[in-house]
């Protein structure tokens, strides 16, 4: 199989960076993030939004469930993916909703993807690259970069740690409110107010960086799926792709 992509992958809550060369195009797809594509400095992308028509971009903002295809074969790119029920997404969301595939232009967008391009290429770590990341989104939804915060309320922080140990089986909001002693509406509500997501958007997030880092670590993509929770690959490979328009098997980290 050629690489959709290869390059680097982090995670944080709510989003994630995806940074380096892209390979084969991604066919028509959507999922529930909002996507940012930012080619490096002098580079361009190419869209086909529902119109089946394509067209180019020196810098897109692809809102939530919205169906694309995507092209930038041989060049370096950044792909930021947002959950769109977190702060930020919410504000892209109700910036760009209507807009479906929106150009991006900005000096203040250049520089951010001057200092990200630079950032990728001089080996810099995954906690500065993130915030760069992080950065970026909060500059188009219009407000300033949260800092990577411990959970305010003690039962969300236990919640989110047994989220963690339970990713290989079944996990419910409902057991996992009777584990914390909450009722399921009452815990629902302190979730989003702490966290910024849903306790199922978070929970998705969580078993895909689980598989992914399994599968990036060495593992095949049978047993990635399995660590992070998922029924098989095959269920792996249609959530990942759902999410992100490429499959798992497709990435080739660096």
């Amino acid at each position: 199989m050629n690489p959709a992509a290869t390059g680097r992958i982090l995670f944080w809550r709510g989003g994630s960076l995806w940074i380096g060369l892209a390979g084969q195009p991604a066919e028509p797809h959507s999922h529930h993030a909002v996507q940012i594509t930012l080619p490096f400095p002098g580079g361009r992308v190419r869209f086909q939004g529902e119109s089946r028509c394509w067209a180019e971009y020196t810098a897109a903002l692809v809102v939530a469930d919205h169906s694309h295809a995507f092209e930038a074969r041989g060049q370096r790119v950044a792909q930021l993916f947002v959950d769109p029920e977190s702060r930020d997404g919410r504000l892209l969301q109700q910036r760009h909703r209507s807009a479906g595939i929106v150009a991006l232009s900005s000096p203040v967008l250049e520089m951010q993807v001057s200092g990200l391009a630079t950032a990728y290429e001089s080996r810099a770590s995954d906690l500065e690259l993130v915030g760069i990341a992080r950065s970026v989104i909060a500059s188009l939804a219009g407000g300033a970069a949260e800092p990577e915060r411990s959970v305010g309320d003690a039962r969300v922080s236990q919640a989110i740690a047994l989220m963690r140990e339970r990713l290989g089986g079944r996990v419910s909001l409902a057991s996992v409110a009777t584990a914390v002693h909450l009722s399921p509406d009452r815990f629902r509500h302190i979730f989003v107010q702490d966290t910024g997501v849903s306790f199922r958007s978070y929970l998705l997030w969580l078993r895909l960086e689980c598989s992914l880092a399994a599968y990036v670590a060495g593992q095949t993509l049978t047993d990635a799926a399995y660590i992070g929770g998922f029924a098989d690959s095959a269920h792996l490979s249609r959530t990942f792709k759902s999410m992100f328009g490429i499959t798992p098997a497709s990435v080739r980290p660096e």
